[in-house]
């Protein structure tokens, strides 16, 4: 997959098909429009073309509000590419390119540019500045510039047309399974093994805490998680204790992974985590003894939970 700069294009040659969006955890409905921007493209002749942007506007628009991300930059990149996506454009979103209204941003990039005959956008996607808000002005360009519009329907599920908030707000809940099928694929985190209290290695469950690769991506909420976990080409069943341990006084929210039938030294290691579904709250148990018996049966919801997905 080619990823280029927008600055670095002075105008392509081919005609191209596009559609624009910050594609935010490439969920199913994301996934339908590339689809159809793919089969367009084919019937066309179109070169198909996906533009987005190097940060989520909000960390711009919005820089005292929290900002969650379902996919870092890295992981949207690869989810577009596992959707056979070949040519994304990357426009950088700062104060200027905020200030651009939806026709200036199409007629100066997207038309001069990227020289596009076809638009092919979200049932409810917008762009552009809403303090010069010409997004309904839009037909009318596309008139002039000499390019077509095409409107791509939503994909629905659990009675609501799927969307990124709606898997923030299934996140929120501890909804793995419902975000999971929003998205098409298992919600995963990635990063970095630190050292932390060691608590869980003297009860006989050691555990990895991940130091995430990006610190505005969203966990699920707190609880005990069903987890697939990769390093490198290696795939473990895992458990997850997401947030703080009440038991011992832990007032730090933290990600820690205890992978079933690992042993080995994993600090230094990056690992990424596929959450399969929520086991329990957190709890607190009046005693170390209790908290081990609990957490051996977890470990075998766990085990059977990982089991059933993979079948």
């Amino acid at each position: 997959m080619e990823v280029i700069n927008i600055e670095n294009i002075s105008v392509l040659e081919r005609k191209t098909i596009v559609t624009v969006g910050m594609f935010d955890g490439v969920h199913c409905g994301h996934r339908l429009l590339l689809e159809r921007l793919l089969t367009a493209a084919a019937e066309s002749g179109l070169m198909p073309v996906v533009v987005t942007f190097d940060r989520h506007p909000k960390v711009v628009l919005s820089p005292d509000s929290s900002v969650s991300l379902l996919s870092t930059y890295d992981e949207r990149m690869s989810l577009l590419e596992s959707c056979g996506v070949s040519n994304v454009v990357i426009v950088h979103f700062d104060n200027q390119t905020a200030s651009l209204s939806a026709c200036h941003f199409a007629e100066q990039y997207l038309c001069r540019k990227l020289n596009m005959r076809e638009l092919v956008l979200g049932y409810d996607n917008q762009f552009g500045c809403r303090m010069n808000d010409d997004f309904a002005q839009l037909p009318q360009l596309a008139q002039r510039m000499g390019f077509s519009i095409r409107r791509v329907e939503p994909v629905e599920m659990f009675g609501v047309a799927v969307s990124s908030t709606k898997i923030r707000k299934a996140l929120a809940e501890g909804d793995i399974e419902k975000a999971n099928a929003m998205l098409g694929s298992s919600y995963s985190a990635s990063g970095v093994v630190v050292h932390g209290r060691h608590v869980g290695t003297s009860l006989g469950f050691p555990t990895a805490n991940i130091k995430l690769d990006d610190p505005l991506k969203l966990l699920p909420a707190e609880g005990v998680y069903a987890l697939r976990v990769r390093i490198g080409d290696e795939v473990f069943v895992g458990m997850a204790n997401l947030g703080t341990q009440p038991t011992f006084d832990s007032g730090r929210v933290e990600l820690e992974v205890h992978l079933i039938g690992f042993e080995g030294d994993l600090y230094g290691s990056r690992l990424t985590v596929e959450f399969v579904g929520k086991v329990r709250d957190i709890q607190t148990f009046p005693s170390a003894e209790l908290l081990v018996s609990q957490l051996r049966r977890d470990m075998d919801v766990v085990k059977s939970m990982v089991e059933l997905k993979r079948c």
